[in-house]
């Protein structure tokens, strides 16, 4: 299928980041996924990268150069990396090209494993200091209940998820059609490259969903 457009939610997140988003697109065949329905039926065996996630999404969904690929926030990297390796168009919402751009005061994987295991990501007290440490009162329930529901995850589902934020991977060769992000973003600092700027944080696809769909809808519509 060729108009086939995909959805990859971020960190903690589900599908349901794009439900304000997705109305104010073309009507077509959208594909949401969820990476932990997608960990889950994978079961890979040891470490993991974005690269080698990419690759499964690509065989699992059969996505190719026709199709487009939404991220937001780690789902914009797993986009550009979906791109680098079938050619598909790459649409980046709050995400990096770049690691470094993603503001974590820890990247380095052992001592982040380490932390995921000894239960320590995942403690009530870390939740309430991250919670009052969060600075967009416009954003700070979905934040909280995003926080909330990393609580629930399994520590293999979260360590899962960050290695595909943090393991290196191989250089990109390609560049996303299109990055929109906010300059205030907390979270994943701005590109460097050239980029769509929307008001407030993180989550702008929930908040200034009309803004961030204006730059998608020509884009798709250049594609048709």
């Amino acid at each position: 299928m060729t108009n086939r457009i995909f959805l990859i939610h971020g960190y903690v997140e589900d599908p349901t980041i794009f439900d304000k988003l997705v109305p104010l697109l073309p009507s077509t065949d959208y594909v949401p996924i969820n990476l932990a329905d997608e960990f889950m039926r994978w079961k890979p065996a040891g470490r993991i990268d974005v690269r080698l996630l990419a690759q499964y999404l690509i065989d699992y969904y059969g996505i190719t150069s026709h199709n487009v690929v939404i991220g937001h926030s780690l789902g914009g990297w797993v986009a550009i990396n979906i791109k680098q390796l079938s050619g598909a168009a790459a649409i980046q919402l709050a995400s990096f090209t770049d690691q470094a751009k993603i503001k974590f005061p820890i990247h380095n994987l052992t001592v982040i494993k380490f932390l995921v295991n000894s239960g320590i990501t995942q403690s009530q007290t870390v939740n309430r200091v991250l919670k009052k440490l969060y600075p967009f009162p416009e954003s700070r329930d979905l934040y909280n209940h995003l926080l909330d529901s990393l609580m629930q995850m399994s520590r293999l589902y979260v360590w899962q998820q960050l290695q595909a934020l943090f393991a290196p991977v191989p250089k990109l060769m390609v560049q996303p059609d299109l990055r929109v992000h906010a300059r205030h973003d907390s979270i994943v600092a701005p590109p460097d490259e050239t980029f769509v700027e929307v008001p407030g944080d993180h989550f702008g696809l929930v908040f200034y969903p009309e803004l961030v769909a204006k730059p998608i809808r020509a884009l798709l519509s250049d594609r048709t």
